[in-house]
């Protein structure tokens, strides 16, 4: 057990947690700059694999040595340095076994297209995870030569053997405990900790609270003398991975006093980034307790990614997705009654999409499009949810259960029926409607189901909650009128 899972494991007693179901997964701190994060990684959060074969070290010209083949799954890299800013072009990743041995590889074999192909944290190896987890390369053909080592590592960073003979399997890394952007090779970092928070923050305004028309400000050091809470919670990210961390921070139910149950909260983020709740979801205890938490595994969240995040916690340790946990929070608002709306799809199946689930997805930058629409001369950005993408689910192909929400798969859009021919019915809900050819929105992101116009949600008596828009680069085929569809209520496909 590391650092890390020793921790958690005893936090974990002290909470009243059983600490069997956190040590049956692995855990590997992550750091670029100051952010430090530790992620766990449960074997349900496999999301890629393949078999490859790699060559070791040759000892004559023209001579060959391949291993036997294996087969790996695991997660991408790539995908598990998102919580820490990612990486820049010319940045190297250090990958570092609880042993201490390391590999580096450069930004452009992890994001590029190479020969060693997808980088991947393999936590399944061969027919067992002892070794997990694993550093591999799901080289596009199944065999990596030390030919494509050298072509995607070049001579600074592929492996010798003895010093002078190339070998692709000495890139493998058994037992991946860091993976650190830039790593000076001075101390490693201990898990889960992130950069303490400034002076600054401690002395000035951290939050603004609008509630019952009254306006409060608060420091960091008011907040902490507010009620307080510090528990477990895990949240999961787009792909799959989860983070889980004890955060401290106020309940909600503290700050929110006694906002109505049918009520609306709008939080909103340093970047200008917002997001709705409800009320009654905010004060919803049954699964654990929302909490706008300005520390994590004890220490004070930096500015980046910011001070306050809202985050769901417990003694169970609640798992929640990422989309439902704003960050870098610095306004919250009690607005008025909150009015559910929802988005009927229909076509080969029937779908239906509730406020909740439309909002947490465009809660996640991973599954929004924006587009600049020219109206009156005046320009504004709207950002929402790709049409095609939301056809996706009803057109007969494969599509996320329902439980997942939101969710994006670039092989669930039926592009055969699409090419036989469909058109798209957008309507309102007043019965105004418009109609397109699928096959002009097909796999394009300029076609949006729009939710926030400039930053601020649709202002519902104007627009409704959800408009049809899209891009003024978009230029319509001879013989079709395309329009903006406002109070967008369902959206139709009609096969010709």
């Amino acid at each position: 057990m590391n650092k890390k899972w020793t921790w958690i494991a005893a936090t974990a007693l002290v909470l009243g947690l059983s600490p069997v179901a956190v040590a049956e997964a692995w855990t590997v701190t992550v750091q670029n700059g100051d952010r430090v994060v530790s992620i766990d990684l449960p074997l349900e959060t496999i999301s890629a694999g393949g078999a490859v074969a790699y060559e070791g070290p040759t000892m004559s010209d023209g001579a060959e040595n391949w291993k036997s083949a294996k087969t790996y799954h695991g997660i991408p890299v790539a995908a598990l340095l998102s919580d820490v800013g990612g990486m820049s072009e010319g940045d190297v990743l250090s990958v570092i076994a609880g042993d201490g041995y390391a590999k580096q590889v450069p930004y452009s074999v992890l994001f590029g297209n190479t020969p060693a192909g997808t980088p991947l944290l393999a936590l399944e190896v061969g027919s067992d995870g002892e070794d997990a987890p694993t550093l591999v390369f799901l080289a596009p053909d199944e065999r990596f030569s030390n030919a494509d080592m050298l072509a995607a590592f070049g001579t600074e960073y592929s492996h010798y053997y003895g010093g002078t003979s190339p070998s692709a399997t000495g890139l493998l890394v058994k037992g991946v405990a860091y993976l650190i952007v830039n790593y000076d090779g001075a101390t490693l970092p201990t898990s889960g900790e992130t950069a303490p928070v400034a002076s600054g923050p401690a002395e000035g305004v951290v939050l603004t609270l609008a509630a019952g028309g009254e306006t409060r400000s608060y420091t960091m050091s008011e907040l902490g003398n507010l009620e307080s809470v510090t528990a477990p919670g895990t949240f999961t990210n787009s792909a799959g991975v989860d983070y889980t961390a004890i955060y401290s921070g106020v309940p909600l139910s503290a700050l929110l006093g006694n906002a109505p149950s049918d009520g609306t909260v709008r939080v909103t983020a340093s970047d200008g980034y917002s997001m709705n709740y409800p009320v009654s979801q905010l004060l919803d205890r049954s699964a654990g307790t929302w909490i706008l938490a300005y520390m994590e595994n004890g220490w004070y969240m930096p500015l980046d990614p910011g001070y306050l995040r809202i985050v769901q916690v417990g003694g169970e340790n609640p798992h929640f997705t990422s989309s439902l946990s704003a960050r870098m929070v610095t306004r919250i608002e009690v607005l008025g009654t909150y009015t559910d709306y929802a988005l009927t799809l229909s076509g080969e199946t029937t779908r239906v999409f509730t406020r909740g689930e439309l909002e947490a997805g465009i809660g996640c930058p991973c599954h929004t499009a924006t587009v600049s629409v020219t109206s009156k001369g005046e320009t504004s950005t709207y950002a929402g949810l790709p049409l095609w993408r939301l056809l996706a689910y009803v057109d007969g192909g494969s599509a996320p259960a329902p439980e997942q929400g939101i969710h994006y798969d670039e092989v669930d859009f039926n592009d055969a029926l699409v090419a036989e021919g469909y058109d798209v019915v957008l309507t309102a809900s007043d019965g105004y409607s418009v109609t397109i050819p699928g096959s002009l929105v097909a796999r394009d992101d300029r076609f949006v189901v729009a939710f926030k116009k400039d930053g601020a949600f649709l202002d519902p008596d104007s627009n409704g909650s959800m408009r049809f828009v899209f891009d003024d680069s978009v230029v319509a085929p001879e013989g079709v009128t395309l329009k903006s569809v406002k109070f967008l209520a369902s959206i139709a496909i009609v096969r010709k």
